[in-house]
């Protein structure tokens, strides 16, 4: 064939490869899908190209028939291997399809290749979030933040990242920014008050769940936060406030809020309130060894004894070992309040046993030998076991060396 003729064709051929291709555009822009598959299979038949198995990947992204999709640009990337677009879409289709860790090589190399796209780069950053993989997800939103630290959405992937591999005050920075240019992003509001030290910015805490409830006021979730801050405070005044107005907002609050709620009433000296909250429970529950063990602190508050050591009994049976000590602890309380000295010595003789930690115990036990058995000898031993025990640490050293005295010379006239 000559090159004059040669040069004739190409011209007859490039306005008609022009034209199909922009009679698919327009089926697909028209979302005649059926109709644009078959005129790309058509074209495809006589002049296989990557550009023809991007369309025909992106129809079937269109359809949501991602399986599909991922053969269409699998098949152009067998003409263009670095096609950036045909990577880019058959790792995004794959990461629809939950494939993520297919996606990634996908999403990798693309990057690779168009350094500049920093659109790109966080779709691979997104990818490493949902498998988890928090440091090279936060090494790849850094990287763009380096290049661009304007964008929102961006800077909030790399604040979560950076909580995630414990860059704390990166996080906390970011995430005051994100709310600073978004005020309306309800969950970073929650992610930066756990992002927040409860124990030494308090004050931070409450600053941004006031700036939250500005913009959603009675929002659940941050109501809940400002009651759990009160109660790991131990301010359970206003921590039983905060949670009752939670529970106006939320329907369904778990079982363990309820809890909560029950136990903040209890320490903040709303014992028949707290049996309320705690009746409420053990309807749902009547299994609950700390439900039976908050309501027999209750009654003890009350004066109510009988009923104290029956739930207490109750509870120590259904308990799990890491309660017991301190439920017999409070039974022996409990005994002793009802001048049962017996049973109380051997309540608190138990719970020293099970937990040997609790050294106050031995003092407990030392002052109730004292005041009910006769023989001093015994309340002596257990003051200096306590002494022993305790250490300088002892919250009733001077107490028990001044009781021991007492008894030593009580023992010398007795004789």
């Amino acid at each position: 064939m000559s090159g004059k003729i040669y040069s004739i064709l190409l011209l007859l051929i490039f306005p008609l490869m022009a034209q199909t291709q922009n009679h698919i555009d327009q089926l697909i822009l028209n979302k005649e899908y059926d109709k644009a598959l078959v005129a790309i299979n058509n074209e495809a038949a006589s002049h296989p190209s990557a550009g023809l198995f991007l369309k025909k990947g992106l129809v079937y992204k269109n359809l949501q028939d991602y399986q599909n999709a991922v053969a269409a640009y699998t098949e152009g990337l067998g003409y263009e291997p670095n096609n950036v677009n045909l990577l880019e879409e058959t790792a995004e289709s794959f990461s629809v399809l939950g494939n993520n860790q297919d996606a990634i090589s996908f999403y990798k190399k693309a990057v690779e290749l168009d350094t500049t796209n920093l659109a790109l780069a966080g779709k691979l950053g997104r990818v490493y979030i949902n498998l988890k993989l928090y440091k090279p997800a936060y090494q790849v939103f850094s990287s763009i933040y380096a290049k661009d630290s304007s964008n929102v959405y961006w800077n909030k992937q790399l604040a979560y990242c950076a909580f995630r591999v414990f860059e704390r005050e990166e996080a906390v920075h970011l995430y005051e920014k994100v709310i600073d240019a978004n005020p309306r992003d309800h969950g970073s509001y929650i992610n930066l008050i756990n992002c927040y030290n409860w124990k030494k910015e308090g004050n931070e805490i409450m600053m941004a769940i006031q700036k939250g409830l500005k913009e959603f006021p009675a929002d659940p979730e941050l109501l809940y936060e400002e009651a759990m801050y009160f109660y790991k405070s131990k301010r359970y005044g206003p921590a039983m406030v905060q949670f009752e107005k939670y529970l106006d907002a939320e329907e369904m609050p778990e079982y363990e809020t309820i809890m909560n709620y029950g136990i903040a009433a209890y320490f903040a000296g709303f014992e028949e309130k707290a049996l309320e909250i705690f009746g409420d429970l053990y309807n749902q529950n009547p299994n609950d060894p700390l439900v039976m063990y908050y309501q027999s602190l209750c009654y003890k508050k009350l004066k109510d004894f009988e009923q104290s050591e029956k739930l207490m009994k109750w509870a120590i049976e259904g308990s799990t070992p890491d309660y017991v000590s301190e439920m017999y602890h409070h039974l022996g309380q409990i005994y002793g309040q009802k001048r049962k000295f017996k049973e109380s010595v051997e309540a608190l003789e138990k719970a020293y046993q099970m937990n040997p930690d609790k050294v106050e115990v031995l003092f407990e036990i030392a002052t109730t030998y004292e005041e009910f058995n006769s023989n001093k000898t015994l309340a002596m031993n257990y003051y200096r076991i306590y002494l022993q025990e305790a250490g300088e640490a002892g919250k009733n050293t001077e107490y028990a060396l001044t009781r021991i005295e007492k008894l030593k010379e009580d023992l010398f006239f007795d004789e």
